[in-house]
């Protein structure tokens, strides 16, 4: 398998600009916690609340609650942790929240309000199940860590409208995160429809001025050559015999529409555009970090290998989001002197390769076996490198010279 080299990161497509969006958000929300952080200390220096029973104790958990926001603003802002491993944060705040209840004052404490952060992070981030875990582990964590109802009187009292208040806003955060959720699926698939739809009519176009005015000569001169039998045979047979040009006309369009019924969005925007265009919406669908690095000057490619290579990278994408857990796929292209590569890398849970390969026969779901076809189809080549525990690499190429596209841009491009 050839070796890609290191190359140039193109920032400005879609789905850099969503992984951009994304550090934004989390910088934003930890920006918030370490407002809130600086703000107990104001509060407490300026006397603006009670002194709490043990001031040592409180500032030693304040130094923690630093240091713990520190590592996770490096962990978070720098992709340092996968994202099977992000639903941490949330467990941890109502647990850092639960211990700061009664080293605050118990039930006086104004902490229990912060057990709403976790659950907007994960609405906001379209975790409804982590919205829901972080709900009801606040609950029972606060129930725990004030649970005294025969020494304080009234204790049912001062409690029961905060429990109430946690049990209100917890489905409403996992419902709006459900909601946001669905929404951006429903964004995804009303793109693929758009574009499917505008692909339908431009192809019922062309069936139209083409095929379908061959058809309706062809008819009509068969007609007339019908017509013609009983009165000059000869002229009818002619008319007939020359309409197998026009039969031909409409089969080689016919080839040519058949031969195009590819990817409309690699179609409109060329192979590349339209990779970009599917990495934006598989990160916006997954929240898996998908950028895509581009190697040499951007040669054309034969329709062919630009269908196969679209097609490959699709099913790779798919694959990573449904089975590798992964949090980041590097897409790779190395367009050479010769031939043209490819690479999709993601730093998942891994496989072992001869035992899916074994599978395939039975329908392991992988899809290797119809990438390994796309690519043969196309006269090129695939390998897949993975092993439990270290990711997964679809590599795949086809030569350039296969491509009539790819050598009139070549030559055009060459020095004079």
């Amino acid at each position: 398998m050839a070796t890609l080299t290191s190359g140039r990161v193109h920032p400005g497509s879609e789905s850099d600009a969503v992984a951009d969006r994304a550090r934004v958000a989390d910088a934003a929300v930890l920006i918030q916690y370490l407002a809130l952080l600086v703000s107990a200390l104001v509060w407490v220096k300026l006397g603006f609340v009670p002194r709490f029973p043990n001031m040592p104790l409180f500032y030693g958990l304040l130094a923690a609650i630093f240091l713990y926001l520190c590592l996770r603003s490096y962990l978070t802002l720098a992709r340092r942790i996968s994202e099977r491993w992000t639903w941490v944060w949330p467990i941890s705040d109502v647990v850092i929240v639960s211990v700061l209840v009664p080293v605050t004052g118990g039930l006086g404490s104004v902490a229990p309000f912060l057990y709403l952060l976790p659950l907007a992070l994960c609405s906001i981030q379209h975790k409804p199940g982590r919205a829901l875990a972080a709900g009801i582990l606040g609950s029972v964590l606060y129930l725990a860590v004030t649970w005294y109802p025969h020494s304080v009187p009234g204790y049912w009292l001062q409690i029961g409208p905060r429990i109430a208040a946690l049990a209100l806003a917890t489905p409403l955060a996992v419902i709006n995160a459900a909601m946001e959720a669905a929404r951006v699926e429903e964004v995804v698939a009303m793109r693929e429809q758009l574009a499917l739809a505008d692909y339908r009519q431009r192809l019922s176009q062309e069936m139209h001025d083409g095929i379908q005015h061959d058809l309706v000569g062809l008819t009509v001169r068969l007609e007339l050559a019908r017509q013609l039998m009983a009165e000059d045979p000869r002229q009818a047979a002619r008319v007939a015999v020359d309409q197998r040009f026009v039969a031909r006309q409409a089969a080689d369009e016919l080839r040519t529409l058949v031969y195009l019924l590819r990817s409309p969005v690699v179609e409109r925007e060329g192979f590349v555009g339209a990779l970009r265009h599917r990495l934006s919406l598989f990160a916006q669908r997954s929240a898996i970090s998908a950028p895509l690095r581009i190697e040499g000057d951007n040669v054309p490619l034969s329709p062919q290998a630009a269908h196969a290579a679209f097609r490959i990278v699709q099913e790779a994408l798919t694959n990573a989001e449904k089975h590798s857990r992964a949090s980041r796929v590097d897409v790779i292209l190395n367009f050479g002197s010769d031939a043209f590569e490819c690479a999709v890398r993601d730093d998942g849970i891994g496989f072992d390769v001869a035992s899916a390969a074994d599978r395939v026969s039975v329908g392991s779901g992988f899809g290797l076996g119809g990438m390994k076809q796309r690519a043969d189809s196309a006269g090129g080549w695939l390998k897949v490198n993975s092993q439990p525990g270290a990711g997964t690499e679809i590599a795949f190429g086809f030569p350039l010279e296969a491509s009539p596209a790819g050598r009139s841009a070549r030559d055009t491009a060459a020095p004079q």
